[in-house]
């Protein structure tokens, strides 16, 4: 009688601490991942490290929260990283990694030259050759961070049109390339990621690109933070969605110390007023 007493005792305790594992289990604190750009950086305001979208969505769901993207950087340079080994480690440990990346192969192309000469000339040829390449490093970027990490879910973000204005068509011919390599990739490479569509969200709205004319400022920050939110509840790997704003977004109020921002910026507004005249 009591060796029954005692195995039965016994079982509880093996009982109880199976479901305290399982408890804890489902308990686990997801990492997430931003990887690629100046988009998932917060470029376009003052206190990225505490009030990008990526931070707002990993304090929004209680989330483990590491940002290893990098400003200016295009496929080739994100390659480049994947390659060196650097980033390995957090790769391997995140749950949900949110990639953006494409903008920079245009903008470090010569991108106004190859806009005029296709807003005039209607000759957009050299817009194909930047996007050829980028499919390349593209399908060589998902394979490496697969080949890291099989199990994380890998959100992928479309690419958006910072312009409302007389520079818009110039830069769609550029959007709608680099999302179509992203839309293909997915066809070939069923459950490869999930597209997360930021596109959608950010063009159109002027109201949510900060001043030097291409990163989301504080507004847009919150309005993708907000989308992502609502994926990922839908996805189940939340409960949040609506944004918890820890840190307020600091807009930039200037174009910075970064030279090249500032002639930039100029070029772009210069490159709008002589399309008005033409």
């Amino acid at each position: 009688m009591k060796t029954a007493k005692k195995l039965s005792a016994i079982f509880m305790v093996i009982v109880i601490i199976a479901c305290s594992a399982s408890v804890m289990a489902s308990a686990k604190k997801l990492n997430y991942l931003l990887l690629g750009d100046s988009i998932a950086f917060g470029q376009g305001i003052l206190n990225s490290g505490e009030a990008c979208y990526g931070r707002i969505v990993a304090n929004s769901n209680g989330y483990g929260y590491d940002n290893d993207a990098i400003s200016g950087m295009s496929s080739a340079a994100f390659l480049t990283q994947l390659s060196s080994g650097n980033i390995d480690a957090d790769i391997k440990k995140a749950d949900i990694i949110s990639i953006s990346i494409g903008g920079n192969d245009y903008l470090t192309r010569n991108w106004v030259l190859m806009g005029l000469k296709g807003m005039f000339f209607n000759n957009y040829a050299d817009f194909d050759e930047v996007m050829n390449g980028f499919a390349n490093n593209f399908s060589s970027i998902i394979g490496k961070i697969r080949s890291l990490n099989p199990k994380a879910t890998i959100l992928m973000q479309t690419v958006y049109n910072p312009h409302s204005d007389n520079l818009a068509e110039m830069f769609q011919q550029g959007v709608d390339r680099l999302n179509k390599v992203i839309r293909d990739y997915l066809k070939a490479h069923s459950g490869a990621y999930i597209i997360a569509d930021v596109g959608s969200v950010i063009s159109g709205h002027s109201e949510y690109i900060a001043i030097d004319t291409i990163h989301p400022n504080g507004a847009g920050n919150i309005a993708i933070a907000t989308y992502l939110l609502k994926l990922l509840k839908g996805l189940g790997l939340g409960s949040a969605s609506t944004p918890v704003i820890s840190v307020e977004p600091v807009d930039t109020v200037g174009f910075g110390a970064d030279y090249f921002t500032r002639l930039y910026s100029f070029i772009l507004r210069f490159a709008a007023r002589v399309a008005e005249v033409f």
